[in-house]
């Protein structure tokens, strides 16, 4: 404890000043890269880079600060090596894989903000941010690709077929990531792989591969298809391939966690489910998404219409949510994940249609729902289909 405080002290009174007159004197900042999920490696990440592309960030030196690719706090190291190497094509971007960096930059996080010398890497600071655009950072190169599809052919994914990924969030990967902490809070993200089984068989009788990612621990889906590969639960998963299939993927059929955000850092449309918590929306340019219902402690379904207008009720917390309001969610339920399924195949084989009323209604859902949210008032690509069945959710 002692030796904590004669730390933070040198720290706060003598390091931080010191860097901070030297490196806001030559126009520097630096920046923390949250690594231990993949979600926030990708996201916050990749934001960064493209506000950057997009001159919308200060004409500074960035120094974004990681830990060692050797670490094993490192959700994905291949990721991280690939933004490495995108940043050395940016100029004034320069990413640092240091441990006693690392650890430095944590332990003064909150005496790095007020020095004005720290930018955060955070999604939260701008929530309906620029991942629409559709503006390409990272990517694969050619080595990388020709590895990636031979490993394709290893699993036996035919090199004609086009790959559907699906992911359904579970338990296990945090329960085993971090045995000793209770994530219990989270598990309302959670949804059940069998609940896919009718979006699966029709995504293959539309001639797709359908892969499953996510967690090795997941249990395994009681479905099995010559064209249906469980690659989570198979010899062949490596943080590599958990970037390139979702890269190879004509669209994602899943719902919000780290493995899919990935689809929007890579540009690949996403056919979002079982989303969670209400106020937030799939990001990516071609997304559409439905949305988990909330019940009361009655049982019965609550509006959004009636909540999206008060922050009080934008919890990331499930516990908070039940024991402060009453409310929790439920599933979305096959068919409806099946529809959402057959709305996106329909939309990138270009046969989908939307007629004057649903026109409309979509244009109602953004004028008087969206612009009541306290969270983005940007649109949020709904799927017409699941709106026009439960526009009652949204709008008087």
């Amino acid at each position: 404890m002692f030796l904590r405080k004669i730390v933070s002290f040198i720290g706060k009174y003598v390091l931080i000043p010191f860097l901070s007159k030297i490196l806001l004197n030559n126009k520097s900042r630096i920046s923390w890269i949250n690594v231990d999920r993949i979600g926030h490696l990708a996201m916050n990440t990749h934001l960064f880079f493209i506000k950057k592309k997009m001159g919308r960030l200060k004409d500074l030196n960035n120094y974004l600060i990681a830990p060692s690719i050797k670490s094993k706090k490192i959700a994905n190291v291949s990721l991280l090596k690939m933004f490495i190497s995108y940043s050395k094509k940016v100029e004034g971007v320069n990413i640092i894989c240091s441990n006693l960096l690392y650890y430095f930059v944590q332990f003064f996080l909150d005496e790095l903000k007020n020095s004005g010398l720290l930018y955060e890497l955070s999604m939260e600071i701008v929530p309906d941010s620029e991942f629409s655009l559709g503006i390409n950072t990272i990517e694969f190169d050619e080595t990388q690709k020709k590895y990636g599809e031979s490993i394709l052919k290893k699993i036996q994914i035919p090199s004609n077929k086009k790959i559907v990924t699906v992911f359904a969030r579970d338990a296990t990967y945090l329960l085993n990531k971090e045995p000793n902490k209770d994530w219990s809070y989270h598990s309302y993200r959670d949804a059940d792989i069998e609940t896919y089984v009718d979006a699966i068989k029709y995504l293959i009788d539309m001639n797709y591969a359908v892969v499953r990612i996510g967690s090795e621990y997941s249990k395994k889906l009681n479905f099995t298809n010559e064209n249906y590969f469980e690659y989570s639960l198979s010899e062949f998963k490596s943080e590599f391939m958990d970037l390139y299939l979702i890269y190879r993927s004509t669209f994602v059929l899943g719902n919000s966690s780290g493995a899919v955000d990935l689809a929007d850092v890579f540009n690949v449309p996403w056919a979002a489910v079982n989303y969670a918590p209400f106020m937030v929306g799939s990001l990516g340019k071609e997304s559409i998404y439905i949305q988990k219902k909330l019940i009361n402690n009655n049982g019965v379904i609550v509006p959004f219409k009636d909540i999206i207008g008060n922050s009080k009720y934008y919890l990331f917390d499930g516990f908070r949510l039940k024991n402060d309001f009453g409310l929790e969610y439920i599933d979305n339920s096959p068919e409806e994940i099946a529809d959402t399924a057959k709305e996106m195949y329909n939309i990138l084989n270009g046969t989908f249609k939307i007629s004057a009323k649903q026109k409309t209604l979509l244009k109602r859902y953004q004028n008087e729902y969206c612009q009541r949210s306290n969270w983005s008032k940007k649109p949020t690509q709904i799927a017409i289909n699941w709106l026009e069945k439960n526009h009652h959710l949204y709008l008087d």
